[in-house]
């Protein structure tokens, strides 16, 4: 049986990959949290000297700030938390007994936008002080020396969704479920989505495969607009789609004047992320891209 430390267990992907490991039911999870959401609580977590991993065979290190569009967290707490809290977790990985590090990381890392599909050769050029932090944490670990017998995987996930998740596709069901008539007809972007199920796959797979290790996208196979995801909605719902075809113009004078501008911007942006790698390195993902998404919205209707 492996012991596994999962930091930042408390969280969404981490509930979920708990959830995932114990249906398998042969691997030991030791979790590391913090109890409070407080940015310099997790400052010290990441940074206490008490972190014992001398038992453990694989590290997944989750814990971090996630991206917010609120302004909430400054460019420091991203660099103290993503940056500085995984060189913590990394250095001690590396004294101990264990074989596997996991790093979830973000797309963000390598880019905001993409109109195709993004691949692991790709120049990074993250814009938020978000991307800029994770960015910033995987090149520590690539700088470092792997010896024989001691491996790590960074993973770039898409847009992660499932449910319990309350991010920007629980807005725009709700959205639908009002009947307001979408206004983003017109807007015939291309996005990736990643089902949490999935993430969860790829994970297990770096941990009991020999997989080279390295940086890997991750999303699920192939792409929707927002548009295509509006109409997925409606037709999970039941409902008929009533769109207004507003130009773009339109669209971000009024998202201007409800303070909604970044989150329509990342809402009609394109995010194309290439799967090709990490499909090759683990086989076909479990969960299509509908069918992942659609489970999601069954979730927000409490179905």
């Amino acid at each position: 049986m492996k012991n596994i430390l999962i930091t930042g267990v408390s969280g969404f992907v981490g509930t979920n990959l708990v959830d995932y490991f114990k249906r398998r039911g042969d691997l030991n999870i030791i979790g590391h949290s913090r109890n409070s959401s407080s940015v310099v609580k997790l400052i010290n977590d990441l940074q206490a000297k008490t972190l014992d991993i001398s038992k453990i065979d694989v590290v997944i290190h989750l814990a971090g700030i996630a991206h917010d569009l609120s302004g909430r967290f400054k460019a420091d707490d991203y660099y103290q938390v993503n940056t500085e809290g995984t060189k913590r977790i990394v250095d001690e990985y590396l004294k101990s007994n264990a074989s596997k590090f996991v790093f979830i990381s973000s797309i963000k890392a390598a880019c905001d936008t993409s109109a195709s599909p993004a691949d692991e050769s790709m120049k990074p050029n993250p814009v938020s002080a978000y991307g800029k932090s994770k960015l910033m944490a995987e090149e520590y670990i690539q700088s470092l020396e792997w010896k024989h017998g001691k491996s790590y995987h960074i993973l770039r996930p898409a847009m992660i969704h499932g449910p319990g998740n309350k991010g920007n596709l629980n807005l725009l069901y709700r959205f639908v479920k009002s009947g307001i008539p979408f206004p983003f007809g017109a807007f015939y972007n291309q996005r990736s989505f990643h089902s949490i199920e999935n993430l969860c796959f790829i994970i297990q797979s770096l941990i009991e495969k020999d997989i080279e290790q390295g940086i890997y996208h991750a999303a699920d196979s192939g792409f929707l607009s927002t548009v295509q995801l509006y109409e997925l909605i409606s037709e999970t719902l039941g409902k008929k789609p009533r769109s207004l075809n507003l130009s773009r113009g339109m669209i971000n004078v009024l998202a201007t004047l409800v303070g909604k501008r970044s989150m329509i911007n990342k809402l009609t942006e394109n995010m194309m992320v290439s799967n090709e790698k990490i499909v090759k390195a683990v086989g076909t993902l479990p969960v299509g891209l509908e069918e992942g998404l659609k489970e999601t919205i069954r979730s927000f209707d409490g179905k």
